[in-house]
């Protein structure tokens, strides 16, 4: 049999997401082509390769594909993504099968914002490059060795790609904590041209998928195990099954009832449904059905889910210049508009259901350090209202071929003020952000240690954009699955302790981690086990008040 190897380099775009815990629609898509085909299908994360030679599956496959590239890239903690020299080496490795290269690559390659995208074909012996859909690609080489980089699919093509390359994420190394993006549609549903920098819209495709498609690949993957998915190959959920009128896209509550009731349907042991972009002028612009369509996502989704929100930048005249999307008067709108509909905390993870998630650009063209205070305004204005946002995304812009930001010289702004303003974000806003969406006393369920760091282990439960926890514990190791209760927020993370604890075999360290618990309080609690009542615990403490404060930590 015929082997296809498949090399997942991960990608990050305006509207797709693949580094671990994700799983990309590329990487299942091309699985599933390769299963259609009959050949025995490889995968393998770049992260893995770094740590286990393939030389002998490279050069045994008959071929090969490679999705990675990033166009609004971040910082990641789940996996490392692949460079632009791993890829060059990888492609020329000699004596190998055939090679397509595709992914948010096809745009050019940028490992970080602020620089100008390289194009990959002067540095890749890649066979082909996919400037379009790599699975279409795949299939035509596959079915007669026709090379066209350029060719694309259409969704009545992809239904039976999408439901057979679910079998590929029993071989992702998180498995089977992984989170599957799910493709709603694509293309920008944006009626009054698209933003400066963003990619999304160059080809000028605009396309949505039938729910019923959406349905059968959900299903297939509940099968395979997958029981977390997100919507975020969508530039705007929002929009999904809306009507187009000169304004913008009219949401359709009845449509996006439809579709989280068919994900439900298929996949009813799920335990995670989050999205991800939604266009925050629709919100401003269609308020009453947008408040309609986030009732229906905050009824139907899974807590701690985040509407992910590109404002970039809110001075009247950098939006005017890079045509964005919203004026910070209508910023506000969405952000309490959200609030209102989501921001309640309907059980389970302790989270609230559905919160904003804002996105800045710092540095595009007309963007200045005096533009930046719009900004600033804008956000201590939802401090002082008492507003929640789950997240702040800040970064500088990349420069790609065929988007209207080159044409204007790119992005000027120096580095010290980009510092600035992030800094002021994460210290000045992040913690009272933190304190807001999970205060002390939240219970947040199933969270995934990831890395070590003395006395604390990090971690995160999936979902789209979860919080960052730092748990206090000497005991727990990485890939452990935990609930924790919060203690206290910081600039860019949660702390907490594993819940419920109990007094009686919890460590020294574990104890230590609560607020108001030193070690001498933490030794004498030892030193009086077995606890099994408050009263006990009280003695233990010699001070009621913190027995009262602490107890709700404790399984007594």
């Amino acid at each position: 049999m015929s082997v296809g190897l498949i090399i997942d380099g991960y990608v990050d775009e305006p509207a797709c997401f693949g580094v671990p815990p994700y799983i990309s629609p590329y990487v299942r898509y091309c699985a599933g082509v390769m299963y259609s085909k009959g050949l025995d299908v490889k995968y393998f994360t770049i992260d893995q390769i770094r740590r286990l030679p393939i030389d002998h599956q490279v050069r045994s496959a008959q071929v090969i594909v490679v999705i990675t590239g990033l166009t609004v890239p971040g910082r990641y903690r789940g996996g490392s993504p692949m460079t632009l020299k791993e890829l060059a080496e990888l492609s020329q490795m000699p004596r190998r099968g055939f090679m397509i290269v595709g992914g948010a690559i096809r745009s050019g390659y940028a490992l970080k914002g602020g620089t100008r995208a390289l194009d990959p074909s002067g540095v890749l012996a890649a066979d082909c490059i996919a400037t379009g859909d790599p699975e279409a690609v795949l299939a035509s080489w596959l079915d007669g060795g026709l090379v066209d980089g350029t060719l694309q699919r259409d969704y009545g093509q992809l239904d039976l790609w999408a439901e057979m390359g679910a079998q590929v994420v029993r071989m992702h190394p998180n498995y089977p904590l992984v989170m599957a993006e799910l493709e709603l549609s694509r293309g920008c549903d944006r009626t009054d041209g698209r933003c400066s920098f963003c990619v999304e819209g160059v080809a000028g495709l605009r396309e949505e998928r039938p729910v019923e498609s959406i349905a059968r690949e959900v299903r297939a993957l509940s099968r395979m195990g997958v029981k977390a998915f997100r919507l975020g190959r969508c530039a705007n959920v929002l929009g999904y099954g809306g009507q187009v009128t000169p304004r913008g896209v009219r949401p359709s509550p009845s449509r996006i009832g439809e579709l989280y009731q068919a994900i439900r349907d298929s996949a009813p042991d799920l335990k995670v449904l989050h999205m991800d972009n939604g266009n925050p002028k629709t919100i401003a612009t269609f308020p009453e059905e947008s408040s309609q369509v986030l009732d229906v996502i905050s009824k139907m989704n899974t807590p701690g889910d985040t509407v992910s929100m590109g404002l970039e930048s809110l001075h009247p005249e950098v939006v005017r210049k890079n045509n964005l999307k919203v004026t910070l008067e209508q910023a506000l709108v969405a952000v309490r508009v959200v609030n209102q509909v989501g921001g309640g905390r309907p059980g389970g993870n302790g989270l609230p259901s559905l919160l904003p998630g804002l996105n800045f650009i710092v540095g595009l063209p007309g963007e200045t350090s005096k533009t930046l205070e719009e900004n600033r305004r804008f956000l201590t204005q939802i401090l002082e209202e008492g507003l929640m946002v789950r997240r702040i995304n800040i970064r500088r812009p990349m420069e790609f071929p065929g988007t209207p930001m080159g044409d204007m010289g790119g992005s000027k702004i120096d580095q010290r003020t980009y510092r600035r303003f992030k800094e002021w974000v994460r210290q000045e806003v992040d913690p009272i952000m933190f304190s807001r969406v999970a205060p002390p006393g939240t219970v947040i369920e199933d969270v995934i240690c990831e890395e070590r760091s003395g006395n604390l282990i990090f971690g995160r439960p999936l979902g789209s954009y979860p919080p960052l926890i730092g748990i206090w514990s000497r005991d727990l190791n990485e890939g452990e699955v935990v609930n924790v209760m919060v203690t206290g927020a910081g600039p860019r993370s949660i702390s907490a302790v594993q819940w419920p604890m109990d007094p009686n075999r919890c460590s020294l360290s574990d104890l230590q981690g609560i607020p108001g618990i030193g070690r001498a309080r933490a030794e004498r609690i030892i030193s009086r086990r077995p606890i099994d009542s408050m009263d006990q615990l009280i003695s233990a403490l010699d001070d009621p008040s913190l027995a009262v404060k602490v107890a709700r930590y404790f399984a007594l």
